[in-house]
């Protein structure tokens, strides 16, 4: 058993929407796109891929695959060819090589919006909002945004036992190629979220067994680079903040009375500490679905 793994940087098409908290009437973006939201674009791009008629069975099947076997880590936007990884440091964040200020002044817009009357075509009352997006371009410079991260995908005999034929077939750059263009995060539907692949590297063995070993860990800094449950790292042994993040899935299977199921219903919240938290003590990371750390055991 082991893993092999690729660095893949997109060019994004389109402002992103990477919801977050709201502010007032402010609904907020992420500044990077988390694992989660990178295994809803790889399910539903592989699925189209390789089945013509992609069910919901198929979409569950490639969607466990995914989960399993080809991780990812989180994916952050480049400036001058750096990550803009968060960091908390001197109690402020930073993004890469960016203040926090600087780096919201480069890459965040916004996107008035309200709820219309169909009655009437005149805005609902108390309805205007406005939402936060990432720019396609840096908005000081003028250049493209670009967008980079890392995917993991494991090489075991014992896999082929578990996931359909087809998609073990995929070789390599059959993997690669078959995800030219992502979309990913809100407002899908109407053309947001549109990323294309600019550059590959070579496949590369890394370290791991059950989950692989996140190449962008650097024991010496011990900066978190995805989101790690709370419980699994006990406060103390970390500099940085703590988020809820609420957790909905599509339940297939109906209860006895039949009526719970569906998107939604299955719900539990959860707490992480978010990328660019530090680590104070020893500790060693693996990646686990979804793109979350966890203790290597």
């Amino acid at each position: 058993m082991g893993w092999q793994a690729v660095t893949l940087t997109y060019r994004a098409r389109s402002p992103l929407l990477l919801g977050d908290h709201k502010l007032g009437f402010i609904q907020r973006t992420r500044y990077f796109i988390p694992g989660w939201t990178l295994w809803g674009a790889l399910t539903a791009t592989l699925a189209r891929a390789v089945f013509a008629e992609a069910d919901g069975a198929h979409y569950a099947a490639v969607g466990r695959w995914v989960a399993e076997q080809l991780l990812t880590s989180y994916a952050y936007l480049l400036v001058d060819g750096k990550s803009t990884a968060p960091q908390f440091k001197d109690g402020q964040w930073t993004y890469g090589p960016l203040p926090a200020a600087q780096f919201e002044a480069r890459f965040v817009t916004s996107l008035g919006q309200t709820a219309i009357a169909p009655e009437s075509f005149t805005a609902q009352t108390n309805t205007l909002h406005e939402t936060e997006a990432l720019s396609p371009y840096d908005l000081a410079t003028g250049e493209p945004a670009r967008w980079q991260f890392t995917l993991y995908r494991q090489v075991s005999e014992s896999a082929k036992e578990r996931v359909s034929e087809r998609l073990m077939a995929l070789s390599l750059d059959d993997l690669s190629a078959a995800l030219k263009m992502l979309t990913v995060g809100a407002d899908r539907s109407t053309g947001l979220g549109w990323l294309e692949q600019e550059q590959v590297s070579a496949w590369q063995p890394v370290e791991g067994d059950a989950w692989p070993v996140p190449v962008d860990w650097d024991v010496g800094q011990r900066i978190l680079r995805a989101h790690v449950r709370a419980e699994g790292l006990p406060g103390d042994k970390v500099h940085g903040r703590v988020e809820a993040i609420p957790w909905r899935w599509w339940r297939n299977t109906p209860d006895a009375d039949s009526k719970s199921w569906g998107p939604g219903q299955e719900q539990r919240a959860q707490c992480f500490y978010p990328p660019g938290s530090v680590v104070v003590s020893a500790w060693e990371p693996v990646i686990g679905p979804y793109g979350i750390w966890q203790r290597r055991s």
